[in-house]
């Protein structure tokens, strides 16, 4: 099963680069940013969380889209948070280990890690690190059947939006709905070269208008 996650994973990717290069002829181009993935688990010691997909090695929101690279991010949420603790993590995604360790957030009382890959299974394993005890945690994707993917939020978006003028990239990522609720939502910003940013909150599953700015 491992081996064809992995090679699930590995046709994905491809998948998606050869996608990404087809769109520089219509409204799809200037991509610097697909976040398809969003996975949660944890218990009462802490909450977990990751995202995946691709972004520009050179993460700039300078209104032009680079080369993209392939990445997961890992948050972990303690609920005893000590700014102090050092933890680390060995996860098991798409037929692959990784491993590292956490680095504080500067404000939110929490820790991240990333590795180079892009996860695509319904589910990955993180093994957490600290003070001498691991705890394992399964982690499941909140993306279901039903969702819009990518494309048709981008395409969503220039609709409510309009593709700005000029040089412009675009940033497309499942995030946790903001005005509530379990459940994930699509953020699609325009970032031009000028440095105007325009942005709208899509429902993952109707598409319909949440927010715009």
């Amino acid at each position: 099963m491992r081996k064809l996650c992995f090679l699930f994973a590995a046709v994905m990717t491809a998948a998606t680069v050869w996608w990404l290069a087809g769109c520089n002829g219509d409204g799809m181009k200037n991509v610097s940013e697909r976040r398809s993935g969003y996975y949660a688990g944890g218990d009462d010691v802490m909450t977990v969380t990751a995202v995946s997909g691709v972004r520009e090695r050179n993460y700039v929101a300078d209104g032009t889209a680079g080369e993209l690279v392939p990445y997961t991010l890992i948050t972990i949420v303690p609920s005893d948070f000590d700014v102090d603790a050092i933890y680390t993590y060995t996860a098991k995604a798409s037929g692959s280990s990784f491993g590292g360790t956490f680095v504080v957030h500067p404000f939110a009382a929490s820790f991240s890690a990333e590795f180079s890959a892009e996860t695509v299974c319904e589910e990955f394993t993180v093994t957490v690190n600290v003070g001498g005890q691991s705890r394992e945690y399964a982690l499941h994707s909140l993306v279901t059947d039903d969702m819009i993917e990518f494309d048709e939020a981008v395409s969503t978006a220039i609709d409510v939006l309009g593709a700005p003028d000029g040089k412009y990239e675009v940033r497309a990522r499942l995030i946790k709905n903001p005005l509530g609720g379990d459940g994930v939502c699509w953020h699609v910003g325009f970032y031009t070269e000028s440095g105007d940013t325009h942005s709208v909150l899509l429902d993952a599953v109707t598409a319909k208008t949440l927010a715009k700015k």
